[in-house]
C-alpha cells in the first residue's frame, strides 16, 4: 500500500481490514477495529433476556410444527415432554 495512502488514512502496522472481492480486478479493503466490534457485541449480548429468547424460540418452533404437521391451533407442543 502506498505510503501516501497509509499516512492520509492514518494507518499503522497491525491495523485490521476486511477484504471484499468486487470482480476480476477489484478488491475493496475496509479498515476495522476488531476489538471495538467484539466489545460492542459483548455489551449487546449482556442485555439479552435469555428466558424471553427461549420462550420466543419455543413459540416459533411450535408454530412451525403446527404448520408442518397441520396440528390444531389449540394443541400445545412442548419440547419438555
Amino acid at each position: 500500500m502506498p505510503s501516501s495512502l497509509r499516512h492520509r488514512m492514518k494507518l499503522k502496522e497491525g491495523d485490521e481490514f476486511v477484504a471484499e472481492d468486487y470482480g476480476e480486478d477489484t478488491i475493496i479493503l475496509k479498515k476495522i477495529n476488531l476489538r471495538a466490534l467484539l466489545e460492542d457485541a459483548i455489551e449487546k449480548a449482556k442485555s439479552i433476556d435469555l428466558d424471553k429468547l427461549e420462550r420466543e424460540i419455543e413459540e416459533e418452533s411450535n408454530q412451525l410444527a403446527r404448520q408442518k404437521f397441520k396440528v390444531e391451533h389449540g394443541t400445545h407442543l412442548s419440547s419438555s415432554g
